[in-house]
């Protein structure tokens, strides 16, 4: 894989949610998302640092973090890297730092060291451990900084644009929006139908988007096909370079997530802003 990468539920009344980390905390916007599962190594440890090596199920294991000015309240990028990749070269090839300048808390995870494809992403494999991994770093960044919960995302492209789609269905309950990219299912991954509707950008390489012979546009057409027919809203951005990240696709992904916050009616749904990517259409 390329070493380029990116990367509503609503209520009746207000509810009392346990919190990640076992506090009952009153929930006094019912378009809030739920709070996570608590954190699987007890209390959290301190996420303050650059570089956090911590537990999660009971295993070693590490992010990067890039912050912003203001932490405290600041929205949550989780950018996953490819195969073969790591957190701190996602962070130099792609300038992630510009995240970070518009207010993002940017998590860069590295993959488990046992996990043969980064991410658990592929058929019959286990995603429990990376799952599990998200949820503790997400439960313990609401503790911790009190981020903006609707206001999650996740991106990445290739290995990581797989393990975005993964999440996109297995954890959209916390996910205001998602972009894999050159991610998608079949062949790699079956589809599971999400738990709520969210907003979906994928991209894609046109169809010399390839990687072993495998085509990364049949598994981004055949997750279109399974969400659009979910009744979730699709946009689908073909650029002409293959399986590498495209010029403008950083770009892209950050107007996508600024207009798109957990809840809110969808911006684009009757049309997408004249200054976006020429490649992207409904």
């Amino acid at each position: 894989m390329p070493i380029l990468l990116l990367l509503a539920c609503t209520a009746d009344e207000p509810n009392t949610q346990e919190s990640g980390q076992g506090e009952d905390t009153d929930v006094v916007d019912p378009t809030l998302p739920p709070l996570p599962a608590p954190y699987s190594g007890g209390s959290c440890p301190d996420f303050s640092g650059d570089q956090v090596n911590f537990q999660s199920s009971g295993e070693d294991r590490e992010f990067l973090v890039l912050w912003p000015d203001e932490p405290v309240g600041a929205p949550l990028w989780f950018n996953w890297h490819w195969l073969g990749g790591s957190a701190s070269e996602s962070i130099r090839s792609q300038d992630l730092s510009d995240i970070a300048d518009l207010g993002y808390i940017v998590v860069v995870p590295e993959a488990r060291v046992e996990e043969s494809y980064e991410w658990a992403f592929y058929k019959g494999g286990d995603d429990s451990l990376d799952l599990t991994f998200f949820d503790d770093v997400l439960g313990c960044m609401i503790e911790q900084y009190d981020i903006d919960r609707k206001r999650v995302y996740s991106s990445g492209m290739s290995a990581g644009g797989l393990w975005t789609t993964n999440l996109a269905m297995n954890r959209s309950e916390y996910l205001a929006a998602a972009a894999p990219l050159s991610g998608g299912t079949e062949p790699f991954q079956s589809y599971d139908v999400p738990v709520r509707d969210i907003p979906m950008m994928l991209t894609w390489g046109g169809p010399d988007d390839l990687f072993s012979g495998i085509s990364f546009q049949d598994a981004t057409f055949a997750l279109q096909e399974n969400l659009e027919a979910d009744g979730h809203w699709v946009l689908m951005c073909e650029h002409p370079y293959g399986h590498v990240f495209p010029p403008v696709g950083l770009e892209h992904v950050v107007d996508f997530f600024e207009a798109h916050e957990y809840g809110d009616e969808l911006p684009w749904k009757d049309g997408l802003p004249s200054d976006l990517w020429s490649g992207c259409s409904l």
